[in-house]
């Protein structure tokens, strides 16, 4: 049966709590869903990121997931020129994700002119509507919030970018270069805080439980079923 997970959840809250899909605004309703198809295919985004499959925004342009190297442009540059809530970082973070796995793309971005040239050119490519790469952004996204509370978990040992690449190409054998530019920086956190986690079980640390996929989708999906429930019981009113 198609949509299990989200059809358990939505009788669960209904019997235990009295909470009816008609209580959730749309945002809550959209990030329900999404989370209960997560559970029903918890490998699903880890598997399409591991292969490197992008999403498609129109015809000859997609979004990669953000990439580390891609990531570090905005953080050192971006976000320095561009407020994060402003239309000219909206406009850098697409660029970083169309170009995320081109290196090459990002080498002389290190001035203001020179990055709002690039992006004006990446951007003339799209030929979709606004409501179209808003919606390929929602999906490439998915995982940003997860990453941003993964890198507060980062050792004390790793706390800056170029150490955490350092460990990883020393214990994989996989070079810098692909860390950096040929995966998304979500997985590259994940794997170094796996890696991690497995050798302080194994090395005399303490142990830590080293949570799969499933865990955290079911994590989520009860968050967001916590969240619409204090909504409802604070507000007393409902959607």
């Amino acid at each position: 049966m198609k949509h299990l997970s989200l059809a358990h959840a939505l009788e669960r809250l209904k019997s235990q709590r009295g909470i009816t899909i008609a209580d959730f605004t749309p945002d809550e309703l959209a990030e329900f869903v999404l989370a209960a198809e997560r559970v029903d295919n918890p490998f699903r985004d880890v598997n399409a990121d591991a292969a490197g499959f992008p999403v498609r925004v129109c015809e000859g342009v997609y979004f990669w997931r953000l990439t580390l190297g891609a990531s570090i442009w905005l953080d050192t540059y971006a976000e320095k020129w561009w407020s994060t809530n402003s239309d000219k970082y909206k406009q850098a973070l697409i660029y970083a994700l169309m170009n995320g796995r081109d290196r090459a793309a990002f080498m002389d971005l290190d001035t203001e002119s020179a990055a709002k040239k690039a992006i004006r050119e990446s951007l003339s490519r799209i030929s979709a509507t606004a409501e179209e790469v808003n919606l390929a952004l929602d999906i490439v996204l998915r995982l940003k919030a997860d990453t941003r509370e993964k890198k507060s978990e980062i050792s004390k040992a790793s706390k800056d970018w170029a150490a955490m690449i350092r460990r990883l190409e020393s214990q994989s054998g996989i070079k810098a270069e692909e860390w950096l530019w040929d995966r998304s920086a979500n997985y590259v956190v994940k794997t170094y805080l796996d890696m991690h986690e497995f050798a302080e079980a194994y090395s005399g640390g303490k142990p830590s439980h080293m949570r799969d996929e499933l865990d955290e989708a079911h994590e989520a999906l009860n968050r967001i079923a916590v969240k619409v429930m204090r909504r409802v019981k604070e507000s007393g009113v409902r959607s």
